[in-house]
Parts: structure tokens; C-alpha cells; sequence
């Protein structure tokens, strides 16, 4: 406690702007006045929805610093001192953000306050404090690495949504963190992205999708990621996603009906789900999964209409092809209708209508090979879904 002397303002009708104009207002958007849920991200800033319609998150405020919130539905100040303006919501101080001008107060005198700092959670309900990892790092899982990227400007002051990348056959996490698109696309959007290291098998590095290629517990390795990397840094448990191409589209796909519970949706490249899961009934999500994925039509590889490889020695899989892909997961995700055509991009199919408000699409390369799909469309697809 200390001593303060104040200015307070008393039975004064405000004039001024409600709220100083925020960045979002240059972008033809409000200013949000009564919320500070963060529904969405981008490179602009942080939005939130009043009255069904986007608005603009303000930066956080000076009081902000002091442990105390900004005001967001009052403009009138209580008190003055040299921090700044302070006003009285919930029966709780909280700081006028600069640029709201009230008018001038008109009468002065003593009062105490507690200026005890403490971290508040983020509007995610995420408490950040005691989350150190801010940086680039390598960590080790079960022996195994994972290569964890964190976006420019990181401050690991409020949750962010993390992409798990895996690899292709053959590939590691070194050799896919500055290969992949999707990644590339999700670190410009401020999120972060793991790039985990596949189990050794008959042709090197690779994940365990059912019949093929290793027989690696690959669901709870990525499982044991998760508790470790959401202990140490600001992670939204509610946004995390999976992507891959090659063995990794097939890793992302098995996660669906294995780690539905903690990833959020996939967006895998160049491989399907293998028909010999699909047929001894093993795909169960624990809920609706959102999916897209990005095949090539001369992928001779995993052949977009699906068929039986024996490309690795001892482990063959059968595909279920492109289309069947998407119709068995528009099933499990007890999705109705046919799908919209070229959404979300020329040549993709979306059935849109499913349990969950889920998302089940695929997008064709017509006359495409064995390659990553359209990075930047795979993660903004990714990003419209949250675990419940």
C-alpha cells in the first residue's frame, strides 16, 4: 500500500471519442470496446467479435504493467496520478488507455492502492507465467528430436497456436524445417512449428501409419511433444494443428483418428489414409475432425487414384485413393450434401455441412506429382477450427 495523491472526477458527462482510434480502424474496422477475446490472429493484429461483426483488439495498455487491466466499457476517470488516468469497473481499478480523453477533473484528494504486479491469464484462459521457452530450440522426446521454431517477435505473453510439421520418408526434422511451405506460411502468421523427427525404418526416417513403414508408437510420441512443449512455452491447447507431406501427409491423416482430442484439424499433402486402417476399422476420431487434403493427379508415388505400394521393403500399404479419402473421412465426420466445388481454391471440393461445423476437403493439382500442397491455403484453413 502507499499513499497517492489523486484527482477525481465526479458526476461528469463525457464528451469526447468513447475509445482512441485503434489500429484496426485504418483497416476499415472498430475498435472493440467490451472485449478482449482473442478469436483470431493475424499479421495485422489481434480480433475479437462485438454485435456479430469484427473489431480490433487494443495493444495492451500502461496499467497493463502496474497488474491491473485496461478499461474496455468505461471512459470515465475515478483517480489520477502519475501513471495515468484509472477507472472502476467490476468494483476493480483498471487504466483508462491513453487517447480516451475525459474531461478534466475537478476536485482532489488522498487514496490508497495496492500495487502488487501479478500475470494475468490471456484471454484464452492460457496462464503464460512461468513459460520461459521464447526462442528456437531443439528438444528431446523419447530419444527423438524436435526441432521447435517460434514466429519474429515472439514474447510468449499470450497463447499461440502451434503447427506440428511432419516429415517425408527418407526426411528428418532438419531437413523439412526449411523445406515446407506450410510451415513457412504458419511462423508469418505468428504461430509456431514443430518439426519432429520420424523413427529409423527399413528406408530411413519415417512414421508409423498402420501397415507401413515402422513400427514406432508415433501417436504417443507426438503425444509426449504436446505435454512437453505446453509446459514450457505459451501454447494454445486449443490450436493445435497437423501437417505433412509424403509419409508426413500419412502421419498427418493417422493423427485424425488418433490425436483428435489434441489437435485441432490436418492438412496433409501427398498421401492418403491406408486402406488396411480404413477396412479393420482403427480410424475413430474422439470427435469430428477438420481435414484438407492436397493431392497431385501424377503423383506416381501415391497414386491419386489409390492402389497397393510395395515401395518399402516388408511394409506394404494399400491407398485409398484421393477421392475415397475424402469421401471416408466426410463419413466419419457424418458430413451430408456434396461437396462445394473450388472452394477453398480452384480445383479443391469442401463438403461444409458436417457434425461439429467440421470441414472435409480436397484440393487436386491437376497434372501435379509427388509434392506439398498450397502452403499458405493448407494453414488458413487450419486456423478457422479450435478443440471444443
Amino acid at each position: 500500500m502507499r499513499n497517492i495523491t489523486l484527482l477525481t472526477l465526479v458526476a461528469s458527462v463525457f464528451t469526447g471519442k468513447a475509445l482512441a482510434d485503434c489500429w484496426a480502424t485504418a483497416l476499415g474496422y472498430p475498435c472493440c470496446k467490451f472485449t478482449k477475446e482473442v478469436v483470431y490472429s493475424d499479421a495485422d493484429g489481434d480480433w475479437g467479435v462485438e454485435n456479430n461483426n469484427w473489431c480490433g483488439i487494443e495493444a495492451d495498455c500502461w496499467a497493463e504493467k502496474l497488474g491491473y487491466p485496461c478499461c474496455v466499457s468505461t471512459t470515465d476517470a475515478v483517480y489520477v496520478d502519475n501513471d495515468g488516468k484509472w477507472g472502476v469497473e467490476n468494483n476493480n481499478w483498471c487504466g483508462i488507455i491513453i487517447g480516451s480523453q475525459p474531461q478534466p477533473p475537478t476536485t482532489t484528494r488522498t487514496t490508497t492502492r495496492t500495487t502488487t504486479t501479478t500475470q494475468k491469464p490471456t484471454p484464452t484462459g492460457v496462464d503464460c507465467s512461468g513459460k520461459t521457452l521464447k526462442s528456437n530450440t531443439t528438444l528431446n522426446i523419447g530419444g527423438r528430436k524436435v526441432i521447435v521454431k517460434f514466429p519474429s517477435g515472439f514474447r510468449g505473453d499470450k497463447a499461440t497456436p502451434l503447427l506440428i510439421n511432419y516429415h517425408p520418408i527418407m526426411g528428418s526434422a532438419s531437413q523439412w524445417e526449411g523445406g515446407s511451405q506450410t510451415a513457412k506460411a504458419a511462423l508469418n502468421d505468428g504461430a509456431i512449428v514443430a518439426f519432429m523427427d520420424g523413427a529409423q525404418g527399413p528406408m530411413g526416417q519415417a512414421w508409423n501409419v498402420g501397415p507401413c513403414c515402422t513400427d514406432a508408437d508415433d501417436v504417443t510420441f507426438t503425444r509426449n511433444f504436446i505435454k512437453e512443449i505446453t509446459s514450457k512455452a505459451c501454447v494454445d491447447p486449443k490450436r493445435i494443428y497437423a501437417a505433412g507431406f509424403s509419409m508426413g501427409g500419412g502421419m498427418s491423416n493417422y493423427a485424425g483418428c488418433f490425436l483428435a482430442d489434441v489437435i485441432a484439424a490436418a492438412a496433409p499433402s501427398a498421401f492418403d489414409l491406408a486402406k488396411e486402417v480404413v477396412d479393420a476399422g482403427r480410424c475413430k476420431p474422439a470427435r469430428p475432425f477438420p481435414i484438407l487434403n492436397f493431392r497431385g493427379t501424377q503423383d506416381n508415388i501415391v497414386m491419386y487414384n489409390g492402389g497397393l505400394s510395395q515401395v518399402v521393403p516388408g511394409k506394404p500399404i494399400t491407398f485409398m485413393g484421393a477421392k475415397n479419402n475424402m469421401k471416408e473421412w466426410a463419413k466419419m465426420n457424418g458430413c451430408t450434401g456434396s461437396p462445394k466445388q473450388n472452394t477453398p481454391g480452384n480445383n479443391c471440393e469442401m463438403y461444409e455441412n458436417c457434425n461439429g461445423g467440421v470441414k472435409v476437403g480436397l484440393c487436386t493439382i491437376n497434372g501435379g506429382g509427388h509434392s506439398e500442397g498450397d502452403g499458405k491455403m493448407g494453414w488458413n484453413f487450419l486456423k478457422q477450427f479450435t478443440l471444443p
